[in-house]
């Protein structure tokens, strides 16, 4: 991968930024950018700001999953499932690349080692978007799991209220408000436990395997 270097001040104007291209913030003399020179491509000028996407600065088949592997994002248990499942859609798509790739040079070059190595990679990527639909499988039943969990935690907390809400309690409301306040601090430490279950089905993500 290239490397990406920073400028402090710029000594000639860079012009446009590629990323943004953004008209009215030329990147001038003076001024800070970074720039990235990707083997077989031109140099690529950006703001310090701007993120330079990989698809600028490299041709490998992969830059697609990672692309979206660095986009998930990985603080909503509500979204685990789905963006499991679509980058295990991205991924069979690379898979059937490579898997074109191999069947095109066993065509042309029958004794190509590229070939085989162009195959396994297409079989590692299936089998890995296997697993990745089965973690979001997995991760879909366990935040079905969460929700009936904040379920219960807002019941508790409605009942607590009302309780609390009253000019006057009895007794045995005052041991209710008692039990309560506990049953909601085991019922968060549950809720919580289970929300990082989910969110950790995201690490299969991580798991590229070529």
């Amino acid at each position: 991968m290239a490397r990406t270097n920073m400028v402090a001040h710029a000594r000639k104007e860079q012009g446009l930024c590629a990323v943004c291209r953004d008209g009215e913030r030329l990147i001038k003399v003076g001024d800070s950018y970074k720039w990235v020179k990707p083997r077989y491509r031109g140099k690529i000028v950006a703001h310090p700001s701007c993120i330079i996407p990989l698809s600028m600065t490299s041709s490998a088949k992969t830059v697609a999953i990672l692309e979206e592997v660095l986009g998930i994002e990985r603080e909503g248990a509500s979204g685990v499932a789905e963006a499991l499942r679509s980058l295990a859609e991205t991924v069979r798509g690379v898979a059937e690349e490579y898997q074109e790739s191999c069947d095109n040079q066993r065509e042309y070059f029958p004794e190509a080692e590229q070939a085989d190595e162009n195959e396994q990679k297409a079989q590692d990527l299936d089998a890995w978007a296997d697993e990745l639909e089965s973690a979001a499988d997995e991760a879909e039943g366990e935040y079905n799991e969460l929700e009936d969990l904040e379920g219960e935690l807002e019941n508790l907390q409605a009942e607590l209220t009302d309780l609390e809400n009253k000019e006057e309690t009895s007794e045995e409301e005052n041991a209710r408000i008692n039990e309560l306040t506990d049953e909601i601090s085991n019922k968060e430490d549950e809720v919580d436990s289970k929300r990082d279950d989910v969110l950790g089905y995201l690490d299969e993500a991580d798991n590229l395997p070529v």
